[in-house]
């Protein structure tokens, strides 16, 4: 009988610090590659998030789930178990983005998603003969069966993960699922998705798509078979949901209680160069009157980054997004992934300052990495969106803004929850912010 230990890296941290709290979410790639290992094999999970890892637990073979952000330390993981001659394999966003630097951490490699070719993987493995590079071809649905038994007696945020849909049509070019999934969108199988929700302990449901309104006719037919189950949930999607009165009126009924929708930026240059037509800026306001009758609270996130930010810009985002009440809201600097066709725009053109940022000892969450073509600085950027963030998260905004009662706090137990993550992410702002990536001692300076 093999064993089989799964791990999920952190970010980063300090060694004697806890970790972020909203970033303590199920992490679903675990639990699919849970699902399609055969049964007789013995199976353990660490997640480097929530607990410490035990290295000195006998194993056959360690699987690691690697993204650009957690790619230091999931290297770092690696080294300590491979210095004991266990095999690593590493899969994930990162290592199908850069497989010939993953490779050198690990002993194999997934590209692309798991489902085609991880059974292959751990039949070559069984014979003793696994291969450097798995790649298969995309599935055109999803037909995984998510084991969330590896989940058990793990500390997660009190919310329910589950997948609907797989990837986005739209062609952002900042966005690495676009880049993953080569622009294409598919989703699971309506009775897989019902028998799962059945099956779930808490009633407070993440959908994780990245837009869950990319098929909208199909979405209608999964609302009306979710009804009878009394949900309550959330998700992400593009904005124009708004535009379908049909829509809002499903996902009311079937429990939806809000939506992170990508604004992205208020300048007209800036959306067109993110290549993100789908967003009519002259339309937000009609759109977002019409999500907040409906009763949905709107997490809003901006960019900056791009040529056109200007002072201006700045002010007329954080009025916009207190004007609307924005349930939360997120002011992020541009990161160029790798992958990503902003990645091969900014390195070809010479203004990203550290090709690999994510692998620099001295590089800290929140750090511009690239010269912007703006009148901006990187320095400038950086300073921007942390103002922004304290602004919006300040004690006088959390207040005015629960005042709208149509969604932030339209109950007792939405104003609970307002209140609650409002504070959460208002005390969070300087504990992401200067943490480095991968493991640090606590006595190296964390940058003010």
């Amino acid at each position: 009988m093999a064993d089989i230990t799964f791990i999920y890296p952190c970010m980063g941290r300090f060694t004697d610090t806890k970790y972020v709290k909203s970033w303590q979410m199920q992490p679903l790639s675990i639990a699919v590659l849970s699902g399609l290992t055969p049964a007789d094999w013995t199976k353990t999970f660490f997640d480097d998030r929530l607990e410490d890892i035990n290295y000195n637990r006998p194993t056959d073979l360690v699987a690691i789930s690697v993204e650009t952000y957690n790619s230091k330390r999931a290297y770092q993981i690696a080294a300590e178990y491979r210095q004991q001659n266990i095999p690593v394999i590493m899969g994930g966003f990162h290592p199908t983005f850069c497989p010939e630097e993953t490779l050198e951490h690990a002993n194999a490699i997934c590209i692309g998603e798991a489902e085609p070719i991880w059974q292959q993987v751990l039949e070559d493995f069984s014979a003793g003969n696994l291969q450097q590079i798995y790649q298969g071809q995309a599935p055109e649905t999803i037909s995984t069966v998510f084991d969330r038994s590896i989940f058990s007696g793990k500390k997660y945020l009190d919310i329910e993960l589950v997948e609907y849909g797989r990837g986005c049509k739209f062609k952002c070019n900042f966005c690495s699922i676009t880049a993953f999934h080569n622009a294409t969108y598919k989703q699971r199988n309506l009775d897989d998705i019902i028998c799962e929700l059945k099956k779930l302990k808490g009633e407070n449901i993440f959908f994780v798509d990245d837009n869950i309104v990319a098929d909208i006719p199909r979405l209608k037919h999964m609302l009306r078979a979710i009804i009878p189950l009394k949900l309550t949930w959330v998700s992400q999607g593009s904005i124009n949901m708004a535009s379908d009165n049909e829509l809002l009126e499903l996902m009311v009924q079937s429990g939806c209680a809000g939506v992170l929708i990508g604004f992205e930026s208020l300048d007209h240059t800036n959306m067109k160069l993110m290549n993100k037509g789908v967003n009519q800026i002259d339309g937000f306001p009609t759109a977002l009157d019409k999500l907040r009758k409906a009763g949905l609270r709107i997490y809003g996130t901006f960019i900056f980054g791009y040529p056109n930010d200007s002072d201006e810009l700045v002010k007329q985002t954080l009025k916009f997004s207190r004007q609307q009440k924005l349930f939360m809201a997120a002011f992020n600097h541009l990161v160029i992934f790798p992958g990503t066709k902003l990645y091969e725009q900014v390195n070809s053109s010479g203004n990203l300052t550290n090709p690999k940022w994510w692998l620099d000892e001295n590089y800290r969450f929140g750090d511009v990495v690239y010269q912007p073509e703006s009148s901006f600085s990187a320095e400038k950027i950086e300073q921007t969106c942390m103002e922004l963030r304290r602004k919006y998260y300040s004690l006088p905004s959390i207040l005015k803004r629960s005042l709208d009662f149509k969604a932030n706090c339209r109950t007792f137990k939405s104003a609970v929850t307002y209140w609650g993550l409002n504070l959460m992410l208002k005390r969070e702002i300087d504990q992401k912010f200067g943490l480095p990536l991968g493991l640090r001692n606590h006595n190296q300076a964390k940058r003010n």
